[in-house]
């Protein structure tokens, strides 16, 4: 397949130049890779998160007795355990403390709201599920939502990749746009369309050991991407000088 070729041109430092000829088809599936890629694990926390609430449905004699008063949690203290995740139930954090802490808590019914690990902003006021006013209310709640859970769930995730595509066609254009430039300052024969397919596969090609390591060990560790600096240093030398 002509796609993987040019990843094969990337890693092997040959036939640079030809990355023009890379199509729209190219360029589609590479943003929808990096775009997949980034919110990747996120997507695989949301997951968890819903298992975690369907969970609860199995254990509800543990959930504690709680209301909620004015938008605020007001009831016992307890941590849930359900399939290897914990679901903290506390009047006294708030979405703020736990967003600021390292923690091992995936779901929490805190004073100010509701909070879920690795979700954007990560806390959810109490307005979005108003019908759930007690410990009760939200066994019912559970029953009646799960069905529904997953689907609300995809939609999120499809909006979520959606943004983030935009955004990465973005900051890729500014920053290809700067090597461009520069490439046209020293006299090179530049073209910028060029440079963004290129850095589409590059940043591809990096983004994968990059999710991966951090799905295995945890740590998101952003500063790898510099390893794409080589290949845009030889990208740059292949790219022919501008004649007098």
């Amino acid at each position: 397949m002509k796609y993987f070729t040019f990843f094969k041109r990337l890693l092997t430092f040959k036939k640079y130049p030809l990355f023009r000829t890379a199509n729209f088809k190219h360029m589609l599936i590479n943003i929808l890779l990096i775009s997949i890629l980034i919110a990747l694990p996120n997507i695989i926390s949301l997951f968890q998160s819903v298992n975690a609430t369907s969970g609860l449905a199995d254990l509800e004699s543990e959930i504690p007795d709680f209301r909620i008063v004015d938008g605020e949690y007001v009831g016992e203290t307890e941590t849930v355990s359900i399939r290897g995740d914990d679901i903290l139930f506390s009047g006294d954090m708030t979405t703020e403390d736990m967003v600021n802490r390292d923690s091992g808590i995936l779901i929490g019914f805190l004073k100010d709201g509701i909070y879920i690990r690795d979700v954007q902003n990560s806390g959810f006021d109490y307005s979005y599920i108003s019908q759930v006013e007690t410990d009760e209310d939200l066994k019912t709640f559970i029953e009646q939502q799960t069905s529904s859970l997953y689907f609300y769930v995809i939609v999120y995730i499809v909006f979520y990749i959606a943004v983030i595509m935009f955004f990465a066609v973005i900051f890729l254009s500014v920053g290809v746009y700067v090597l461009h430039l520069i490439s046209q300052l020293l006299k090179k024969k530049s073209r910028f369309m060029n440079w963004f397919k290129f850095s589409m596969f590059a940043t591809v090609a990096v983004l994968i050991p990059m999710i991966a390591i951090q799905l295995a060990a945890g740590p998101l560790l952003w500063w790898l991407y510099m390893l794409t600096l080589p290949f845009y240093y030889h990208y740059f030398k292949k790219l022919p000088v501008v004649k007098a």
